[in-house]
C-alpha cells in the first residue's frame, strides 16, 4: 500500500498559524478558549476533511487546556515567549528521582500525538509515589516514529527521556485541571476526530458511487445498486448516532462520558469497515480516499480506546 504523506515544512508552517490549534489555548496568550461543544464540533469538521489534522488538533488543544489548568507558571513557560508555540501531552511511564539535590527524569511515553511538531511536551511521571507532570522542551526528548499506517501526518512518535535534569519549575502536581481532567477533554476530542474522519469516508464513498452510476449508463446490476444504497444508509445512520452519542457525553459525568465515547468510536469504526468492504471496490491503496480515511479511523479508534481504557470500566 502506498504510504500516506508525512508532515512537510509547509504543512508545519500552516499548522503553527492555524486557528484550529488555538481552540483551547487561553485568550491571554492569543488563543480562543472556546467551550467544549465548539471544540468537539471544530475537530469533527476538520477531521472530515483531513483525519490527521483533526486528530492533531484534538490532542494539542487538550494539552493546551491541561497547561492552562496548571496555572500561570506553566502557561508562561509554553506561550510567554511565543504565543504560537504548540504543546502536547505524553501519558506513560515516567519517573522522577532526586540525586544530589537535582531532579532527574527518565521514562517512555508511547504514541504521543504531535510530538514531532510540538515545542513542549507535558509528560506524566511518578515522584515519591505521587503523580506529577513535567514540562520538557522537544529538544530534550528522543523521538521515534512507531509503525502506524494511519494518521501519518499527525506527528505521532514514541518519546523517551533518559536521566535528564529538570528544574523544579518544570514539575507540576497532576491534579485535575479546572474544567475537567486531560482525559475528559482529550477523550471528547479524540472521539470527535474519529467520528469526523468516518464522516469524511462516507462522503468520499458516496461521491464515488455517484460518479460510478453516472458513467455506467444504467448497466450497473440492480441488486448491487440496492446493496450499495443500504450500506450507505446504514453507515450514515451509525455515524449520525455516534455523533449524537458523543454530543450527549459532554453533559455526562467523567466515567459515563468515557464509556459513551468508547461506544461512539466503536460504532463509527464498524460503519467505516462496512464502507471499506462495500462491493470490494476500495483497494487498500493510499490513492483511494476511502482506504486512506479508513486507516485514519482505525488508528484513531485504537488510540482513543487506549486513552479511555479503564476510565469507563
Amino acid at each position: 500500500m502506498a504510504d500516506q504523506p508525512d508532515l512537510t515544512a509547509e504543512s508545519l508552517a500552516v499548522l503553527h498559524d492555524s486557528a484550529a490549534t488555538r481552540l483551547l489555548q487561553p485568550v491571554r496568550f492569543g488563543g480562543r478558549a472556546v467551550d467544549t461543544r465548539e471544540f468537539v464540533s471544530a475537530v469533527a469538521d476538520l477531521a472530515a476533511t483531513d483525519g490527521s489534522a483533526g486528530w492533531l488538533a484534538a490532542m494539542v488543544n487538550a494539552a493546551a487546556h491541561q497547561v492552562d489548568g496548571l496555572g500561570a507558571t506553566a502557561a508562561e513557560q509554553v506561550w510567554g515567549a511565543d504565543p504560537a508555540a504548540l504543546v502536547t501531552v505524553g501519558v506513560g511511564r515516567g519517573h522522577l528521582t532526586t540525586r544530589r539535590g537535582l531532579l532527574h527524569l527518565t521514562g517512555r511515553w508511547d504514541s504521543v500525538t504531535g510530538a514531532e511538531v510540538a515545542d513542549w511536551l507535558l509528560l506524566s511521571a511518578e515522584f515519591d509515589g505521587t503523580a506529577r507532570l513535567v514540562l520538557v522542551p522537544r529538544d530534550g526528548v528522543e523521538l521515534r516514529r512507531p509503525d502506524l499506517r494511519g494518521l501519518r501526518a499527525a506527528g505521532i512518535s514514541d518519546a523517551t527521556v533518559s536521566d535528564a535534569i529538570v528544574e523544579p519549575g518544570q514539575v507540576f502536581d497532576e491534579n485535575p485541571c479546572r474544567g475537567g481532567t486531560f482525559t475528559a477533554i482529550a477523550g471528547a476530542g479524540a472521539a470527535a476526530a474519529v467520528v469526523g474522519a468516518a464522516h469524511g469516508i462516507w462522503r468520499a464513498h458516496v461521491e464515488q458511487v455517484r460518479n460510478r452510476l453516472a458513467t455506467s449508463f444504467g448497466s450497473e446490476d440492480a441488486t448491487e445498486r440496492t446493496s450499495s444504497a443500504v450500506t450507505v444508509a446504514r453507515a450514515a445512520s451509525a455515524i449520525d448516532a455516534a455523533r449524537l452519542q458523543l454530543d450527549a457525553s459532554l453533559h455526562e459525568p467523567h466515567v459515563a462520558a468515557a464509556r459513551a465515547q468508547q461506544q461512539a468510536v466503536t460504532r463509527t469504526r464498524t460503519a467505516a469497515d462496512r464502507l471499506l468492504s462495500s462491493g470490494n471496490r476500495h483497494a487498500l491503496d493510499g490513492a483511494d480516499p476511502v482506504s486512506r480515511g479508513w486507516l485514519d479511523v482505525l488508528a484513531g479508534y485504537r488510540l482513543t480506546i487506549r486513552l479511555l481504557q479503564g476510565v469507563g470500566d
